[in-house]
């Protein structure tokens, strides 16, 4: 900012050196003199020619090189506000991100940051603005003070009688940027369940429903563009009212000026009024963009408050993990898990199953640490989970999801997910999903190219995929939530298979609905209205457990 006010302000000064010395040097043209006075300083006309020769390239270095630095000042602040969001997004915890929805994100650091970049641009404008203000209205002081003295005066009284539509300028910011945000999220929405839509041939109303939206977003966009072409221009009648009047005293005091310093007057001060509009613009861009950073920075309060408070001990192993007393609670009142006692040892293959609303997934969660127990206690390797490092954790944890989801990168890329695998243990992950041959197949092997919805591999593949991912750090405990849901017999064979074999040395949970899943399992734990029902073996959870007779029976069906 100091740097672009401060050429701003020599080019400034330079341009209005150079209309006071084009102005003198019509005057002695007039009036046939060979000489010109500009202040103490008296010089030829080809001097006076040649120093304005000079100042014109002065003033094109100092215009080009306030442009280069505002734009990278710009351009530093867009970097920094998408840079912080991301990682206050990053590093917050999983009870944080999830109060945002799908999209919140994209818009907030695409959109929100890029806004923030151009209000930084604006203030760079409002500097160049204030200080070619000053350079002129300095110059002007010289040449005639009373001129001077008039618009200043008229220019002020005229600024506060539009201190109103500031502030419905400020109001209309907020509204489009909060409209802008929803309509984003929305679209969002929409790519996310394009084929729901097309299944249930919903297109039309949700055209409807968008449309209304957008007719929203219009209107508050309609509205704030036509503030923002105004306010300039009532600003401009008020410095054309203050330049009249400013003439009008000159005129009637002829005494105090001479005719040339009347010429420089009206130069200075018409080109004051396109600095005093540039003035105007650059805030009214402030203000229009002002909201989109105040949405951006209370996101990253609400992520830092929501960031994760994780120890710093590191055991050696995380096994047995052991559950005691935990209770779960979302909003304070109601009980999701209640009092579960459990302890999962090295070489178990845990089976969960229950009911819809029985507490497995926030059991999930517990277990790999994206909420934390409202009471009891949780320990891995006789440590409480909130106290081990992040690092160690994840080394030691590994996740399947139930729906695979794939980046955009290679099959090694998406095995080995943003961490620093070596090759060879990517292919040992592939062999121990039973994904080896299949990957071997392709046409660039590991290093095939997929994306987020690839094609080229199937389902079940990509599940197994997954799988993958998770053994690529080699972990101690692996957590698979609904891992053959939507697979086929053969895929889920392969998947059962692989399980199976995970298990030594390892705690493997698998929470399920399909028994064929189970049939390896060591142990059942049957949940319902959020306690523990049974904890056996397959078998006798079997002959126990009305929930699990009925899953084997839709299984055999």
């Amino acid at each position: 900012m100091v740097g672009v006010g401060f050429t701003s302000f020599l080019g400034g000064l330079s341009e209005s050196a150079i209309l006071v010395i084009v102005t003198l040097t019509a005057d002695s043209l007039i009036r046939q003199a060979n000489d010109i006075t500009l202040g103490p300083i008296t010089m030829t006309r080809t001097q006076a020619v040649a120093a304005a020769v000079g100042l014109v390239v002065l003033r094109v270095c100092m215009t080009t090189t306030s442009a280069w630095i505002a734009s990278r000042f710009a351009a530093s602040v867009m970097h920094t506000a998408q840079q912080s969001i991301l990682s206050s997004y990053l590093h917050t915890s999983h009870v944080g991100r999830s109060a945002k929805q799908v999209g919140d994100l994209t818009a907030i650091a695409v959109n929100h940051g890029r806004f923030t970049g151009d209000m930084a641009n604006g203030y760079t404008m409002v500097a160049t603005g204030i200080c070619g203000l000053i350079a002129f209205g300095g110059t002007s002081i010289a040449v005639s003070p009373l001129a001077t003295l008039a618009i200043a005066v008229l220019g002020g009284i005229m600024l506060a009688c539009l201190r109103p539509l500031r502030s419905r300028s400020k109001r209309a910011a907020d509204d489009f940027a909060s409209s802008s945000r929803e309509l984003s999220t929305t679209l969002t929405e929409v790519e996310t369940l394009h084929r729901e839509i097309e299944v249930f041939h919903a297109a039309d109303r949700v055209e409807e429903e968008l449309t209304e939206q957008i007719d929203d977003s219009s209107s508050k966009y309609r509205r704030i563009r036509f503030l923002s072409s105004t306010v300039p221009q009532l600003f401009q009648a008020a410095m054309l009212g203050a330049a009249v009047l400013s003439l009008l005293l000159v005129v009637n005091n002829p005494e105090s000026v001479d005719l040339a310093a009347i010429g420089a007057v009206v130069l200075l001060l018409v080109r004051s009024m396109s600095a005093a509009q540039q003035l105007v613009m650059a805030n009214q861009r402030v203000i229009e963009f002002s909201a989109y950073t105040t949405t951006l920075r209370r996101s990253m309060e609400e992520f830092d408050e929501a960031r994760s408070g994780f120890g710093t001990e590191s055991p050696a192993t995380l096994m047995p993990v052991k559950l005691a007393a935990v209770e779960f609670t979302y909003d304070g009142d109601q009980l999701v898990l209640k009092g579960l006692d459990v302890a999962l040892h090295r070489g178990d293959l845990i089976g969960v199953v229950g009911p819809s609303g029985a507490g497995k997934s926030t059991l999930v969660e517990l277990l790999l640490r994206l909420r934390e127990p409202t009471g009891g206690s949780l320990t891995s390797g006789g440590v409480a989970t909130h106290e081990i490092a992040p690092e160690q954790f994840a080394r030691k944890v590994a996740f399947v999801p139930q729906h695979p989801t794939l980046i955009t990168g290679t099959v090694a890329d998406n095995v080995s997910f943003f961490r620093d695998v070596p090759e060879a243990r990517i292919r040992e992950a592939l062999v121990l999903a039973h994904l080896a041959d299949e990957i071997d197949a392709l046409p660039d092997g590991i290093h095939t190219r997929l994306g987020a919805d690839d094609r080229a591999l199937s389902g079940g593949q990509r599940q197994r995929l997954t799988i993958a991912r998770a053994l690529a750090g080699d972990p101690e405990i692996i957590v698979l939530d609904e891992p053959t849901s939507a697979l086929d017999a053969i895929s889920e064979e392969a998947i059962r298979r692989a399980l199976d074999e995970l298990r030594n040395d390892r705690i493997v949970i698998v929470v399920a609905h399909r028994y064929s899943t189970l049939r390896s399992c060591s142990r059942i734990l049957v949940l319902r209205d959020g306690h523990i029902e049974i904890d056996a073996g397959p078998d006798e959870v079997a002959k126990q457990s009305d929930f699990f007779q009925a899953m084997v029976g839709d299984d055999a069906g």
